[in-house]
Order: structure tokens, then sequence, then C-alpha cells
């Protein structure tokens, strides 16, 4: 796998546990009318590895879909459909017809009904694709239309998502969390918001695996400097000590003793160097991806502008 390739997994990683573990709260939220439509008593089905099949053929050169869930519906006409989730970050030029090509791969290979649904996770207010059309001769040839939502759309009503009852409520907080912090990286605002996040998931009563999920997720959008990201793991360590549990705090003692162990092998200052190395690549990789220039991420961390091209690669 290329580096590119790499940082792209990492940065979908997140929302794709989201989904796995929360497509019904996920649809809940965004597409409550499709979602009352839906027999969960049934369950649904993550068709991962069906759909990197069928999409391993460049495709206006791109070869990834997020997600492809099966569904069994209340509906005696449609007994099964499939929603093909496609999670956006950035505006894309010909985004609207990748989606439609697709869309024809899978109902070529599943013949049965298929909704396409896009999250847009990126702060472009005019940016809204929601249909693909191509017209001949002044006849309609295609229209294909899938349902958009807007996580920016959700911005007045950040307080309450913090306390929304359903989960996917904190999962667009984060979000835009860190669009609003983005300008301050060298601020508090970042750490404060990723703290109150992180605490609501406990407050929310959440389980230790939903915690660990939703945290994925706050973890990957707001990124913290180094001191900053060892002052909040100060912080959780002690939250999780007065309530007496130890989710995100063991993620972190593995991550602390994997550096140590081939820390020791070079030698102790040495491994605690390259462990924070490591850790500034890690850092750059993921604000590389959401879109932050060289000069914002070497005032997060003390990367070159070659260890930046490097990773550009």
């Amino acid at each position: 796998m290329s580096k590119r390739k790499k940082s792209r997994a990492e940065q979908d990683s997140a929302w794709k546990d989201v989904l796995d573990s929360y497509f019904k709260e996920c649809m809940e939220f965004f597409y409550n009318d499709l979602c009352n439509m839906i027999d969960w008593s049934k369950g649904y089905e993550s068709l991962d590895s069906e759909l990197q099949a069928i999409t391993s053929e460049k495709i206006q050169g791109k070869k990834f879909v997020d997600k492809l869930i099966k569904v069994k519906t209340k509906d005696n006409k449609v007994n099964i459909l499939f929603f093909h989730v496609e999670v956006q970050g950035r505006k894309e030029d010909g985004f609207q017809e990748r989606l439609f090509h697709y869309y024809c791969r899978l109902y070529d290979k599943y013949k049965l009904p298929i909704l396409t649904l896009a999250i847009l996770t990126d702060n472009d207010l005019s940016w809204r694709p929601s249909s693909y059309s191509f017209s001949l001769w002044g006849h309609n040839i295609i229209n294909f239309n899938f349902f958009t939502q807007k996580l920016i759309d959700f911005k007045d009503k950040l307080h309450d998502l913090f306390f929304h009852k359903n989960p996917f409520g904190l999962v667009v907080a984060c979000h835009l969390a860190g669009m609003e912090t983005a300008g301050k990286l060298q601020s508090r605002v970042r750490l404060d918001k990723k703290y109150h996040l992180t605490k609501q998931l406990y407050e929310n009563g959440l389980t230790k695996d939903a915690i660990i999920t939703f945290f994925k997720m706050i973890d990957w959008v707001l990124v913290l400097p180094s001191n900053l990201a060892l002052e909040f793991k100060d912080k959780i360590h002690k939250l999780e000590e007065a309530r007496k549990v130890t989710y995100i705090t063991s993620i972190q003692q593995i991550g602390r003793e994997e550096g140590l162990q081939q820390g020791l092998q070079q030698g102790l200052q040495q491994g605690l160097e390259k462990g924070r190395h490591e850790e500034d690549l890690v850092i750059a990789k993921r604000m590389l991806a959401r879109g932050y220039d060289h000069k914002a991420i070497k005032d997060l961390t003390e990367l070159s502008d070659q260890d930046l091209l490097k990773l550009e690669d």
C-alpha cells in the first residue's frame, strides 16, 4: 500500500468503525424518513469485501467507496435494498459522476434497489451535490439522484449536539469542533473541545466499545500538538481514574509500551526521540489528509519541509 492510500485508509477508519457499529443511529440522525422504512429487527450486513471487488478498476481516478450496507425493509414489494454510503471530506470535481458509476456497477451485480447517501464533511457552503444528469439534443438521458447531508448545516446546533440523545450527534459535534478551531492551532481551544467531547462520551452512559469507537473519531478530527497531547492524556487518566475505568488510557498505554519496546532496542534516549518523531509524522499525515498547509503543520510539529514532502509522495 502506498503512503497516499495508507493515509486515506487511516482517515476513513474512524468513520468505518462508527458506521459498522452504529449504522441505525446514523440513519436515525441523518435520514430518519428512510430509517423508518427499514426492518431493523433483521439486522444489517456490511459488504466491504464485495464492494472492494466491484471498484477494483479505476473510475475517474479513484477506486474507493466508503460503505455498502445490506438491509431488509418493511415494504413487502421491496424486501432487500442496499445503502451505498460515501463520506466526502472535500470538494471533488466529478463527484456526482463517480457516484453514478458506482451505482451502475452495484446494480449490475445485485439487480436490487440501491440508495446512495452522501455525508459531506467539508466547509464549503456552496458545494451541495445531490444528482448527476446527462442530456443530449434536448433529451434528458440520465437523471441520477442521491441523498446528501452536510455537517456544516448543523453548526448552529453545536451546543445541543453535545447532549443529543442519539450518539451520532457527538460525531457531528466532533467534526464541527474541528472546523471551528482550525485557525486556532496554537491555542488551548482544541484541547478544551477534545476533552469536553471525550468527557461527554462517559456522561452519555455509553458502553466501553462505544466510547472507544467514538473516541477514535474525536482523536482523528481534533489533533493536538505534542505538549497539549500529553496534557490531554493526563486529564483523561484522571477522568477515568475517578470513574474507575481504563477504556481510553488502556489504548494509550498500549501505544506507549510499543514505543518503549522499540526504543529500548536502540537506547532509551534515541527511542524516545524516535517516538516523538513518529508521533509528529502521524499528526502530519492526518493534517495533510485534512488539507492543512505546511506552515500550520510545522507550527504543531518539529518536522521539516523535507519530511512533509516525503509524506506527500
